[in-house]
């Protein structure tokens, strides 16, 4: 397209575009609505369809996985480590347990390796790009896949663990990030919620191949599942040069003229801008000021406002409750909980491990694909409450029929139906937004930091998930379930007064929420609007706002 031909599709657009009045008259043949959405952005989608099946649609999404694939290597990780230590040839080669204190170290050492690698990983995906950041991190993945499957002692394991998890920490932060400000207004709820529930993409492979690994009398039947860990970075590495910068990135240093072309191309149908393309880039511009780059070391920006902080408390309570809602039982010692649940056998317990993981799969991308339908506020509550109930119901189910000798299989099956159960809600509630949520409540500005941090609090509080379950699984076994069944409830409370409902607004207009004095109210608001036809397109006007009930 040539710079005259987009002057001209600006200039037309912004004559097109109707300004919100206090008292509208009366529109004849209007329509009255309710909407969350900000009446520019509802005119804006409203005007602007793209096709889902398009050369151009279907281009993004093959893009985006090449994100995904981050999430599909930490999904891997993640499991992996599960079902090797249920492993009889794995803690006999080390001298582990399959709980206590010292196999707790082993899945800390990769929370620590996390954590030093979230203070690594905003500067590199803001000084370099959201593409430069996924490419170290899955080089230092490479690495470490390399260490744990070579290990012939303690101290390179535990090497090779911290390695992984300082690489995924970096790569994880950059990914959701360019997913989520690479897709469009439309679909940004969709894919990013995708980003997430491909955790489990990587998490069924890594516990089926365990199920026929498990049988081998070797050490190989821990070290070929290590091996196969490093497909996924492998493909991000030879991809991610291939695919475009983020646009809002490009904004960012400047380089406007670019991240036009970008959207143009992957947001619209015909190959020329539209009402959402020019309303993002409007807002871009207003929200970001180019500037030199701020000292990368410098994470200020996080607190130095009441906006800032609210948003940064919206981030934190994702991190918090996504991780201490029970979920490190089932993914890091799920074999455990199926022991206390009856079930003996590792085989078995492979088995229902690789089962889980379906389920789960099955949740969360269920939950994905109904991100943009679904307000996140009362997802959360309701869904932290129910996450309480269930684990309530698999530990009284546990203390009866989970004891040595119990020949009530039918009890046994019930708990066991109840642990997928919880799998499943789990997996739907939190799984898709776990990561589209935090990059939502970030702004421009703290992006990438925010993000960073992100993955910090989470791993502080991944230490719950990981030494201390151990060390409570030993001690207290189906008892330590009702740690977690207190917080949930906590977590249903502290959603319901302060979650900032994000859903229908672009992450620019979030800005004027979260600089109420109480966000999480003022997001919650409907608007009720005039929508009138005229020709091909809609024309939106403001009626009044309300309080949602939602």
């Amino acid at each position: 397209m040539s710079a005259p031909q987009v002057q001209d599709d600006r200039d037309s657009i912004a004559k097109d575009r109707v300004e919100s009045v206090a008292s509208p008259a009366p529109l004849g043949g209007a329509r009255i609505e309710e909407t969350i959405y900000d009446a520019k952005l509802k005119e804006a989608i409203d005007n602007t369809k793209l096709d889902p099946f398009s050369r151009r649609a279907i281009s993004l999404y093959f893009i985006c996985m090449v994100g995904f694939l981050n999430a599909v290597s930490s999904g891997f990780d993640g499991s992996l480590m599960g079902g090797i230590n249920a492993m009889p040839q794995y803690l006999d080669f080390f001298g582990y347990k399959e709980v206590g204190a010292s196999t707790g170290i082993i899945f800390l050492i990769y929370v620590a390796g996390n954590c030093a690698g979230a203070f690594f990983a905003g500067p590199a995906s803001e000084r370099f790009g959201r593409r430069a950041g996924m490419f170290i991190g899955g080089t230092i993945v490479l690495l470490g896949s390399a260490i744990v499957t070579a290990a012939q002692n303690r101290a390179m394991f535990l090497g090779g663990r911290f390695t992984l998890g300082f690489g995924i920490a970096i790569s994880t932060t950059a990914a959701p990030t360019w997913v989520t400000e690479l897709a469009p207004a439309h679909w940004r709820g969709r894919l990013g919620a995708m980003y997430n529930s491909c955790f489990f993409i990587g998490s069924i492979p890594a516990t089926g191949v365990m199920v026929g690994t498990e049988a081998m009398n070797s050490t190989w039947a821990w070290r070929l599942p290590l091996i196969l860990q490093v497909v996924p970075p492998a493909i991000v590495m030879s991809c991610v040069w291939l695919c475009p910068e983020s646009p809002r990135w490009l904004v960012s240093r400047g380089k406007v003229d670019e991240a036009r072309a970008v959207m143009v191309k992957y947001h619209s149908n015909d190959g020329h801008t539209n009402p959402l393309i020019e309303l993002q880039l409007h807002e871009f511009q207003e929200m970001i000021e180019v500037r030199k780059m701020e000292p990368v070391w410098d994470y200020s920006s996080l607190v130095e406002t009441a906006n800032a902080r609210w948003r940064l408390l919206a981030l934190a309570l994702m991190c918090l409750n996504g991780q201490l809602a029970g979920n490190g039982l089932i993914t890091y010692f799920l074999p455990t909980v199926f022991k206390n649940a009856g079930v003996t056998s590792t085989h078995t317990q492979l088995v229902y491990n690789f089962v889980n993981n379906i389920l789960s799969a099955f949740g969360a991308f269920s939950g994905a694909l109904v991100t943009d339908r679904l307000n996140r506020r009362p997802r959360l509550y309701i869904g932290s409450f129910v996450l309480a109930c269930l684990l309530s119901i698999v530990a009284a189910l546990s203390s009866k029929y989970g004891e040595p000798g119990n020949t009530n299989t039918n009890g046994a099956n019930a708990t066991i139906t109840f642990i997928f159960l919880f799998g499943i809600i789990y997996a739907f509630t939190y799984t898709p937004l776990q990561a589209l949520y935090c990059a939502e409540v970030m702004s421009q500005k703290m992006r990438s930091k925010g993000m960073a941090v992100h993955i910090l609090i989470s791993n502080a509080a991944g230490f719950i998930n990981t030494f201390a379950n151990s060390v409570g699984l030993e001690r207290w076994g189906y008892k330590y379930y009702f740690v977690f069944v207190v917080w949930n409830v906590c977590a249903s409370v502290l959603w319901f007064f302060f979650c900032v409902e994000t859903r229908g607004r672009t992450l620019e207009e979030l800005d004027e929420v979260f600089s109420q004095p109480w966000p999480a109210v003022a997001s919650a608001r409907k608007r009720r609007v005039f929508i009138k036809e005229e020709g091909d397109r809609e024309v939106v006007q403001v009626l009044d706002d309300k309080a949602s009930s939602a």
